[in-house]
This record gives structure tokens, C-alpha cells and sequence, in this order.
């Protein structure tokens, strides 16, 4: 029995945290992109993106950025985007 309560434990609190990730996830990142879509749009950046996750899909706070523009442009916008509070990093992550 003590073995099952722990195995339900664990699993609730998993559940739990999952369900909190999930809700509030989405809200954080909302957050977290106000001040790149500024910068890009600053910058001159129309097709501007940003992306939160890695190839693999785990979600950060390093902004993975996407868009046409050239390299002054780009590190312009990584300066601006690196300068934000809550932002971790940023990188260019397509070719031109």
C-alpha cells in the first residue's frame, strides 16, 4: 500500500505540474514576444517570427528568431531582444 500511495503521489503531482505548464505557458510566451515583435517591427522586420521551442520541443526562454533581414538589421534586433526583461537569450535561426 505505501508503495501505491507514493506511485499516486508522484503521478498527481505530475499531472499537476503538467496542467500548470500548459495554462500558463501559453501566457508567459505571449508575454515574452511583446518586446521582439517591438524591436522587429523597430527594425523594419514585416515578416518577423519567433519561436520558443527547440528542434526537439522543449520550450525555453531563449527566443529562436526568424524573419528576412540583413545582418545589421538581424543583430540590431537580437541587441533589443537580448535587452528584454525575462528573455534569456536570442538567436537568428534562418539563413538569408
Amino acid at each position: 500500500p505505501a508503495l501505491a500511495k507514493l506511485a499516486t503521489g508522484v503521478a498527481a503531482s505530475g499531472l499537476i505540474a503538467f496542467a500548470a505548464y500548459v495554462w500558463s505557458g501559453q501566457a508567459l510566451l505571449s508575454h515574452l514576444g511583446r518586446p521582439i515583435a517591438a524591436a522587429m517591427l523597430t527594425h523594419g522586420v514585416a515578416d518577423g517570427r519567433v519561436r520558443w521551442t527547440t528542434d526537439s520541443g522543449w520550450t525555453f526562454r531563449r527566443a529562436r528568431l526568424a524573419g528576412t533581414a540583413d545582418p545589421a538589421t538581424r543583430a540590431a534586433v537580437i541587441a533589443d531582444v537580448r535587452a528584454a526583461p525575462g528573455i534569456a537569450d536570442a538567436e537568428w535561426i534562418d539563413a538569408r
